[in-house]
């Protein structure tokens, strides 16, 4: 019951600290289930009503999968099959619906079936779309609207539901607009395969990977997203849960480690009356795991309806609605325990530890004033944070790791936006990058090449370049960047040769320094990739990561790789004068609806990928300043606690309420100051550490600017505002002679 009762007589301190766990558990439950959600719903999103299922071997992702359609007859002539669909799948963007999944199936087939129409009449020839429930109500559309993809008007003629969010959040059509929305000449994603009655299934699938060994035969009911994909969400999940665990677990140590140093003489009659060592350890413990159990639970509560929120969000709501499983549960109730085991260990052992006569002598406030210059340094404010240092360090060390993360991110995405704008030589003056416009995904990118020459003849254009871009995931490098160029275009002038010459060939390739390295291969050596053998005849360094972890190839081999003949994924354009970028921009804009021009040195902040991106950092942010506005609030109003009868003292001699407001105030924002130095060191150190591992200077680079150190320092000072509002309101308003009775 003391235990009860020593928590609940400190309820503000106690909430507080609850919340702060809470919120770490929160994290935990929450993007634990945000990220099984979007791997089990993009995982059966495939609308598969057959019994198997066929994709390209090694594809990072089915909406990369990339078959030839003739494989399809060959496989509906083995023993045992009864049908095959061919299908491409192929994400756009619409505003407010970023990621909106096209299907494309024969008209009639099984697999088009799967989609049962509940308003209107199925999908029977080309222009036509159904649009899911979800889709339709986060387009605003009806059936008989007309919806435009890529500036091509397609009439939505019903409305289906299938019981999977993803599913319901797409649309179908017949599978030749299909291939045409994702420049898939002869090529499409999948096929979906029906058996015979009683056949073998594992006989069929052997016969169909006999056939091509370039495929991935797998069950419909054993089909699941890429594990690889899945092991990146979770990853990520869980380097947020941590941070925010982290700090709330910084925070409730200093939490426990003020309350000791406030109830110092209490523990000292405590002790002075019999109570053993082992008895105050348990006392202290005990209040630390309940308030670890207090906030375990309100912190799964909270996770599971910030997860049920999230997938009600419109647009990208339903790729992360996820049921909370018990495991998560355990997993937050785990964490939760944890924090209260560490959290309160070095408070209980310092208490437990206390000598008798020493405690009855703390008079606390002053008392640990430090002597000597130090004592001397700074204002008040900045020694009264100095002379409570284990408090300031722990309480600066929880506000600086969510600052450091933040430092961290920002490098890290202004990196991603220099590589890219800096992709193939963009972001010089005048220089424009030209990709698809309606593409969730800049990967996704793909252009009919004939508007290639259109754009270099176009006035005021000195040349247009076409690029493919694809990634190849290797047991070497895990993003291999796989370029197509012209070998005449002028863009090749941008691949600084180290050594060797540039391409000239289908089967020739001039790779960069970082992947020559990883692959040790030189001038003259061959370099197997995606089951194709190229002679290496150039080592190039553009100090670009992404080019320097890549490789070039001809562009007529990037297409046929990537199973798209006759399209390209970028196109670089010069300019003859780059005073007129901005107009050359606008004009093919305007004359290339399905093309989305800008100029290079701003391509990547235009594109979803990096937009996404941004969206992630600012939730970051207001996590961190959330849970550190927590962390800070407890640490003042512990520190107004402990020096009442100081602060009593003060009022007594004189000191106005607006006098003591300000000193606690700058109290706060030292405290956060201090934060976001540590933070700022912290974050570029980790980062410039991580850059410097093997394989992943290849796709990760950090870009500092000020603007990314500006935001930490604001985003700290908010927080000791915020943080220290309240406890120097409480301070200011103390009563002298109630303060000085304070004990």
């Amino acid at each position: 019951m003391i235990v009860l009762y020593n928590l609940w007589r400190r309820f503000t301190r106690t909430f507080l600290t609850v919340l702060g766990i809470a919120v770490g558990v929160a994290s935990v439950v929450s993007l634990g289930a945000m990220a099984d959600g979007l791997a089990d719903n993009y995982g059966g999103a495939i609308g598969l009503s057959n019994d198997l299922l066929v994709t390209q071997k090694n594809a990072y992702d089915v909406v990369f999968s990339s078959l030839d359609e003739s494989l399809g007859p060959r496989i509906n002539a083995l023993a045992g099959v009864s049908n095959v669909d061919p299908g491409v799948f192929s994400w756009i963007a619409f505003e407010g619906t970023p990621y909106f999944l096209v299907y494309g199936y024969p008209p009639g087939s099984v697999a088009m079936a799967h989609y049962r129409i509940v308003e209107g009449k199925p999908v029977v020839r080309a222009g036509q779309i159904a649009v899911g429930r979800r889709g339709a109500d986060a387009l605003k559309k009806r059936v008989d609207d007309i919806l435009r993809i890529n500036g091509v008007p397609f009439r939505i003629v019903g409305i289906y539901e299938t019981g999977q969010g993803m599913e319901e959040s797409g649309g179908v059509m017949v599978l030749e607009d299909a291939k045409e929305i994702a420049q898939k000449q002869r090529k499409v994603s999948l096929f979906q395969i029906g058996l015979r009655r009683n056949a073998d299934a594992e006989a069929v699938i052997e016969r169909i990977q006999a056939l091509d060994r370039e495929v991935t035969v797998s069950k419909a009911s054993g089909y699941s997203a890429s594990e690889q994909w899945t092991t990146y969400l979770q990853g990520f999940a869980w380097g947020v849960s941590a941070i925010a665990v982290l700090i709330g677990g910084l925070g409730m140590m200093s939490a426990m480690v003020m309350s000791v140093l406030e109830r110092t003489r209490e523990i000292g009659v405590l002790r002075a009356v019999g109570w053993s060592r082992w008895r105050i350890l348990r006392m202290i413990l005990g209040e630390a795991l309940l308030l670890s159990l207090a906030g375990g639970v309100l912190g799964v509560l909270l996770g599971v309806w910030l997860a049920w929120l999230v997938g009600q969000a419109p647009g990208l709501g339903v790729m992360l609605a996820g049921s909370v499983e018990i495991g998560l549960v355990l997993q937050g109730m785990g964490t939760a325990l944890a924090l209260g085991v560490l959290g309160g260990l070095y408070p209980a052992w310092t208490a437990a530890n206390l000598q008798p006569v020493e405690a009855l002598r703390y008079e606390g406030g002053g008392a640990g004033e430090v002597r000597g210059r130090l004592g001397q340094v700074g204002n008040q404010s900045f020694r009264n944070l100095w002379r409570r240092r284990h408090r300031t360090l722990l309480s600066a060390t929880g506000i600086g790791i969510g600052v450091g993360t933040l430092v961290m991110l920002g490098g890290l995405i202004e990196g991603m936006m220099g590589e890219l704008n800096g992709l193939a030589g963009g972001g010089g003056a005048g220089n424009i990058t030209v990709m698809q416009r309606e593409v969730a995904d800049m990967s996704l990118s793909s252009l009919d090449e004939r508007i290639v020459g259109q754009i270099g003849a176009m006035p005021g254009v000195q040349s247009a370049s076409p690029f493919v871009l694809a990634f190849i995931t290797s047991p070497e490098m895990p993003m291999f960047l796989f370029g197509g160029l012209d070998p005449n275009s002028p863009v090749m002038r941008h691949y600084k040769l180290v050594e060797g010459r540039l391409i000239q060939r289908p089967n020739e390739m001039v790779v960069g320094k970082i992947a020559a390295e990883v692959y040790q291969v030189g001038v003259g050596s061959t370099l197997d990739l995606a089951g194709n053998r190229y002679r290496i005849v150039g080592i190039a360094e553009t100090g670009n990561a992404m080019e320097d972890g890549g490789g070039i190839v001809a562009v007529s081999e990037a297409q046929r790789i990537m199973g798209r003949p006759r399209s390209v994924s970028f196109i670089f354009v010069d300019v003859e004068d780059p005073a007129r970028a901005e107009e050359i921009v606008a004009r093919i804009n305007q004359r290339f609806p399905e093309a989305r021009a800008s100029v290079s040195s701003e391509f990547a902040q235009s594109t979803n990928d990096m937009q996404t991106s941004a969206g992630m950092l600012g939730a970051i942010r207001f996590l961190a300043l959330f849970i550190g506005g927590i962390v800070v609030a407890n640490t003042m109003i512990m520190s107004i606690f402990e020096r009442t009868r100081e602060i009593g003292t003060l009022r007594a001699v004189g000191w106005r309420r607006r006098r003591i407001l300000g000193q606690v105030l700058l109290e706060s924002l030292f405290l956060c100051l201090v934060a976001a130095l540590f933070g700022s060191v912290l974050g570029v150190a980790v980062l410039t550490v991580v850059t410097w591992l093997p394989f992943v200077s290849q796709f990760i680079t950090a870009t500092w600017r000020v603007e990314t150190f500006l935001t930490a320092f604001g985003t700290a000072a908010v927080l000791g505002v915020l943080g220290g509002l309240y406890p120097a309101w409480r301070a200011s308003r103390l009563e002298p002679a109630e303060a000085l009775r304070y004990e």
